[in-house]
């Protein structure tokens, strides 16, 4: 006869896809060994990588309903923000003044975009998308001559820069304008993050688009004159578009690294605060990007149900990064393996037409992608992600 344990009470603290990755590793992983509250700041999360896609046509970005993932796994849903921590008594205080218990404290709670190059139109995602449209039609009306998206110093994930000098590319070529797009970015090579084999293909697939692509270069601001760029140069341009930098977001009650990111041990560990864990753009790791964070959240789960009783196999200690790039004139889709400070291993970088993940899409999740896609094809749509 086996004693009864309790179930770890476990909070997960968030609203986007870490935090739903969270919560459905967690259900499969540990079973009833855990009992499951997910705190979010809204009733819905929304995929931002379609958001570049959608300001160029009535594609509108997915989104999913939180209360129907708690349903899911049983766990119970709180539509408020976390404001502070108290880790030796093991409790949270929301923004609503109620206070919770937890054994257990998952943090998922996303980093903040801000505009870093001053005079630029800054393109986050969604949220911008009404002031980014008039720019598009300022476009496709022919009223721009020369159109620059940058990548402001210390971006990480420059991705929907290049989505964008794609996507706006396209646009130039399908409606025989005159118009140079020009991609400025201070990366010593194309979306280096994924190594070399990726870094020739997207180069090349720029120059097929007419996309000039400046590499180690760095905007500083925008004014009269255009782009101003490092070293006092400027770039004429009509229109800059560009992609934020990343702050993190510091909770009262838990240490905070540099720009607020929280540090972390390889299992999600916040580094000297007991039974608390973080993972997604918070943490410190360099590289944000939706997969990643999912990732993260499947190796705290991981972590959780062994201290609970189970025992699912140990988190892969390489990191996948994993995603679509939209604007290529046929499917393009891109893998790397990280090394622990977020660069790529060599030899283990490449492309194809077709998504070595299923489903398809822009992030891949262990728990979230599938599920997202059971969301999409019930709600009559294609089961792709992103």
């Amino acid at each position: 006869m086996h004693a009864f344990i309790d179930p770890l009470r476990v909070v997960v603290a968030g609203g986007g896809v870490a935090a739903a990755e969270a919560v459905l590793a967690l259900r499969a992983h540990a079973g009833e060994r855990v009992e499951i509250e997910l705190v979010a700041p809204q009733p819905r999360f929304a995929l931002r990588p379609g958001s570049t896609v959608a300001l160029f046509g009535d594609v509108a970005a997915q989104s999913f309903d939180l209360a129907a993932l708690a349903a899911h796994v049983g766990a119970t849903l709180w539509e408020d923000h976390l404001e502070a921590v108290a880790p030796a008594a093991h409790r949270i205080r929301l923004a609503s003044g109620v206070r919770r218990g937890y054994d257990v404290l998952v943090l998922a709670l996303g980093a903040r975009a801000r505009a870093a190059l001053p005079g630029a139109l800054t393109f986050r995602d969604q949220r911008d998308a009404a002031q980014l449209r008039r720019a598009v039609e300022e476009l496709r009306r022919g009223q721009l001559r020369r159109l620059a998206v940058s990548v402001p110093p210390g971006v990480a994930w420059t991705l929907p820069a290049y989505e964008l000098a794609l996507l706006a590319a396209a646009e130039v070529q399908r409606l025989g304008l005159a118009t140079a797009v020009t991609l400025v970015t201070p990366e010593g090579s194309a979306l280096d993050v994924f190594g070399d084999p990726v870094s020739a293909h997207v180069s090349a697939l720029l120059a097929h688009k007419s996309v000039d692509l400046l590499l180690e270069t760095a905007p500083r601001r925008v004014d009269r004159g255009g782009l101003r760029l490092d070293g006092g140069s400027s770039l004429p341009a009509d229109r800059v578009i560009a992609v934020p930098a990343l702050v993190g977001q510091p909770i009262a009650g838990l240490p905070a690294g540099s720009c607020g990111f929280v540090q972390t041990r390889a299992d999600g560990l916040v580094d000297g605060v007991a039974d608390v864990y973080a993972a997604g753009d918070m943490t410190s790791f360099p590289v944000k990007q939706g997969g990643l964070a999912a990732q993260q959240a499947d190796a705290v789960a991981v972590a959780i149900a062994r201290r609970a009783g189970a025992d699912p196999p140990l988190a892969p200690s390489t990191i996948q990064l994993r995603t679509q790039l939209f604007g290529a004139p046929t499917p393009l889709f891109l893998e790397a393996t990280l090394d622990a400070r977020g660069h790529p291993l060599e030899g283990r970088s490449q492309h194809s037409s077709s998504a070595p993940w299923w489903p398809s899409g822009t992030l891949f999740g262990r728990h979230v992608t599938p599920w997202m896609a059971e969301q999409a094809i019930a709600a009559g749509g294609a089961p792709s992600v992103g």
